[in-house]
């Protein structure tokens, strides 16, 4: 039915003549997909045959800058301006299109016509402070950022954009105080690059280095410093963060964008951060942030181009092809992404990342060969492990125990437990192997209870301890667990298989054979499905160890 509604609209988009209804219902069709491109395309159609409807115009504008149209985004909110003078979004737009002009008057203008709630109560005087600076006028500038002044959060961003004003105007001591009012509430990497980048200017190449290496211990993974570190190496003086109030305002929509992104606010901060790429295209952690969005939404293309784009001379250049081997991942090119791992890997030999991944995705293709030996390398580069790394050793654990290396598995899963007692997966993971393999069957029982007390609603878990009570003898009690597991996981084959076995031992004959009919209907591995079909014609009397693809990630679901 809605396939029928929506063929005019898509007619219309390949030049056919279609209905402004038809091309209202592809538009919401669209909207539900986070196709903003096709979206803008039906409500076009729709507006030529109702031009003044606001609501229409609204969502056409906002589904332009989604998009990234901001030509047509402009000019809707100039439509939008005529009809409905009152909307924020789109005087906020106009008033960034005055400053891509340079009319910075017009744009004061503009923003001082807005009402200052919600957003607007922030994102204002950060705007205002930019637009006075602009205009010579700084004083007006500090007193628009001085009203953030005590804000949760958005205190320290103003001292950060006071400083980088300051900074920009010349005022070196003045955006010091500015800068360092920032730390308290953390070392942001902008705040790290505009304050280091004055020190090295003031001279003080030593604390300079010292706040670039504090940041790199904070966030190991992150290479986002080294161009500062060897800049001060070079001995090449920078220049201030911020040298036009344009780009200053894009800084700021970056940072309010980033602030909403973090709050879960993902549809909000994407117009905020295609708003900073209209006045500066060339941002690249603008960029990075914009496809991270954008992937969240499924748009996984869009995401890899605008990864892809970031330039490669850029602090953030690695972190973005990092996040084109996400984007390919979903995509299913994976083959691709193995190739660009395997590259990374090999620019950066004191970088493990690159090979925790490349290990993630073999071990997800199933080349458990392949993913322990990136697994391996990676903690060659990276020996000495921390709480944090537990996640690590559960992932080379179960590789290693697909790989049939169940010594060195074992070890792995014990040291990740060792790290983190209280991950309900990974202590099932060890006790289902141990029970599975007849080994260690208290401990093995002992780490699945465990594992329940943390998830009790868990299926793969519960299943996990009617198998060790199958494994032990204990038919009845395997039953009973057995039969809560397949009520919390229906469709798991591992399950109903495991629920069959059990009736079968318990002389619940035709209850197994349905159970391992249902198994039977979902499994997706071939020796499984063998397996199966010999039970239904032939019955099952070993209660011993499974052999085959009922294995202990099987049982787990872990990923």
């Amino acid at each position: 039915m809605l396939a029928a509604l929506v063929a005019p609209a898509v007619a219309a988009a390949e030049g056919a003549p279609a209905s402004a209804a038809g091309a209202y219902l592809a538009a919401n069709f669209a909207q539900d997909r986070n196709d903003a491109e096709a979206a803008s395309r039906y409500l076009a159609i729709a507006l030529d045959d109702d031009p003044g409807n606001v609501d229409l115009l609204y969502r056409a504008f906002t589904s332009a800058v989604i998009g990234g149209d901001m030509a047509a985004a402009v000019d809707l909110a100039g439509r939008l301006e005529e009809n409905f003078p009152a909307d924020p979004l789109s005087t906020v737009m106009l008033a960034l299109d005055d400053v891509e002009a340079g009319r910075y008057d017009e744009a004061a203008d503009r923003l001082e016509s807005i009402e200052r709630d919600g957003i607007a109560s922030f994102l204002l005087p950060m705007l205002l402070g930019w637009v006075n600076a602009a205009l010579d006028d700084e004083a007006a500038a500090m007193a628009e950022l001085d009203l953030l002044a005590g804000e949760n959060g958005f205190g320290a961003l103003a001292s950060l954009h006071r400083g980088l004003i300051l900074d920009m105007n010349g005022d070196l001591e003045g955006a010091r105080l500015a800068f360092e009012a920032s730390f308290g509430l953390g070392h942001t990497l902008r705040l790290v690059e505009a304050a280091g980048s004055l020190y090295e200017r003031l001279g003080e190449t030593d604390r300079a280095r010292s706040l670039y290496q504090q940041y790199a211990e904070e966030n190991v993974d992150s290479t986002m410093v080294e161009p500062l570190l060897a800049r001060i190496e070079s001995g090449v003086t920078p220049s201030a963060l911020i040298t036009d109030p344009k780009s200053g305002i894009a800084e700021v929509l970056f940072h309010i964008a980033t602030a909403l992104n973090q709050e879960g606010a993902a549809d909000i901060a994407l117009l905020q951060t295609q708003f900073a790429l209209y006045l500066q295209p060339d941002f690249p952690l603008a960029q990075v942030l914009l496809a991270d969005i954008l992937i969240g939404r499924g748009r996984n293309d869009e995401a890899l181009a605008i990864y892809q784009a970031v330039d490669r001379r850029s602090a953030v250049s690695w972190t973005a092809r990092l996040s084109v081997v996400t984007a390919l991942d979903r995509l299913e090119r994976r083959d691709e992404a193995i190739e660009l791992l395997s590259t990374m890997a090999e620019e950066r030999l004191d970088r493990s990342g690159p090979l925790v991944r490349l290990g993630d995705l073999l071990r997800g293709e199933e080349r458990y060969d392949e993913a322990i030996v990136a697994y391996d390398a990676a903690l060659e580069r990276s020996p000495q492990l921390d709480d944090a790394d537990w996640s690590f050793l559960y992932r080379h654990g179960i590789a290693l125990e697909r790989g049939k290396q169940w010594q060195r598995a074992e070890q792995a899963l014990i040291r990740a437990i060792d790290l983190n007692p209280d991950h309900a997966h990974l202590l099932n993971y060890l006790g289902y192997s141990w029970i599975d393999r007849g080994e260690n069957l208290d401990e093995g029982e002992e780490l699945i209870r465990r594992a329940i007390d943390l998830s009790p609603q868990d299926g793969y878990i519960v299943d996990s301890l009617g198998w060790a009570y199958f494994r032990t003898g204990r038919i009845e009690e395997a039953v009973e667990e057995l039969e809560r597991a397949v009520e919390l996981r229906s469709e798991d084959t591992v399950i109903n298989d495991h629920l069959g076995d059990a009736y079968w031992l318990a002389g619940r004959r035709t209850e197994a054979r349905y159970q391992w009919r249902r198994a039977l209907r979902t499994v997706d591995d071939d020796e499984m499905a063998l397996a199966i079909e010999d039970k239904l014609a032939n019955g099952f009397s070993d209660a011993g160890p499974v052999d085959g693809p009922q294995t202990a990630e099987d049982a787990s679901g872990a990923q």
